[in-house]
């Protein structure tokens, strides 16, 4: 019983270590890395950067930090008229920028690769930042005509084949040039789909499984080109203040605006691999991992009472 005390104690001072560190972290990617000028300077990693979603919402956010930030962007979306529409608002902002547009369907497959590769491989002095944030969420696709099996496809065309041709028609330049940056954004939305009550609402378990994908794909690509100098960073935000009636009911603390999200994000690359960014979410992951580590502080907690009571018997 006294070495099941001492592995307990043991347990308990990891636990808490680990904890300490994870608020120090918190603390610092919070409040203290542009403070210090710890931040990375994107512009060392390549001239251009590559936005995908790039019309509204967190793809419009990138575009426009990076543009603030002197680096070229290429925006791609589906939109030709809202491609040049945002093209024209951030270079009336940042004169000194290039701005190209593609305008393609992600949901369409392997037929829009080779224009993507044509456009991506005559940038001049290469692609340094890739941020892959395209995706198709059934709940807002109003694409009620297609078949199922259609409709699979076209999720997967967009949130797995995208992220995934465009790492791999980007990284090996990246690769020579020992140095890049690639960010996977994963669900803009949760993925508990336990209340499930009809087959059309259960196309949202497929969109959860390609989700989930990215932060596996991102994981592993990081341990692959760890020795390369590329940087890979999985992003998971949760709700923004958009155009969208659902998030109307949220709570004020969980809903935040995409330029203050992307502007957090920035400030974790290089330190975190899988970043919530906001502040708030980190909060929410600290009280996660405490909930889950105070089960076990409770279970050596009972083993101590009992071996109490067992000297007092």
């Amino acid at each position: 019983m006294t070495f099941v005390i001492v592995v307990g104690w043991v347990i308990f001072t990891l636990i808490v270590v680990k904890l300490l560190y994870s608020v120090s972290r918190f603390i610092y990617s919070v409040y203290l890395i542009a403070a210090l000028g710890h931040s990375l300077d994107l512009r060392r990693y390549g001239p251009w950067a590559v936005v995908t979603g790039a019309t509204d919402g967190l793809g419009e956010a990138y575009a426009r930090k990076l543009a603030s930030l002197g680096m070229n962007i290429v925006l791609i979306d589906q939109s030709h008229s809202k491609l040049q529409e945002v093209a024209y608002e951030i270079k009336r902002e940042y004169r000194t920028v290039h701005i190209r547009t593609i305008a393609v369907d992600f949901t369409e497959g392997q037929s829009i690769y080779p224009l993507l590769r044509f456009e991506l491989a005559n940038l001049p002095s290469g692609v340094g930042l890739l941020i892959n944030i395209i995706g198709m969420d059934v709940s807002l696709d109003p694409s009620a005509e297609l078949t199922p099996d259609d409709k699979i496809q076209k999720i997967i065309n967009c949130n797995i084949m995208a992220m995934t041709r465009l790492t791999n028609m980007l990284l090996p330049g990246m690769i020579q040039k020992q140095r890049g940056i690639i960010i996977n954004v994963g669900p803009l939305r949760g993925t508990d789909f336990s209340n499930l009550t009809n087959t059309s609402e259960s196309y949202n378990l497929v969109y959860g499984a390609t989700k989930a994908f990215v932060e596996k794909f991102s994981r592993d690509l990081a341990a692959e080109c760890r020795q390369d100098g590329i940087i890979i960073q999985s992003t998971m935000p949760k709700m923004f203040a958009m155009n969208i009636s659902a998030l109307k009911t949220m709570p004020f603390l969980c809903v935040h605006t995409p330029d203050a999200y992307v502007e957090a994000n920035l400030l974790t690359l290089g330190m975190e691999f899988t970043a919530t960014a906001y502040w708030i979410y980190n909060i929410l992951v600290l009280t996660k991992k405490w909930k889950k580590n105070k089960k076990i502080i409770t279970y050596f907690r009972f083993v101590i009472h009992i071996k109490r009571n067992i000297n007092n018997i």
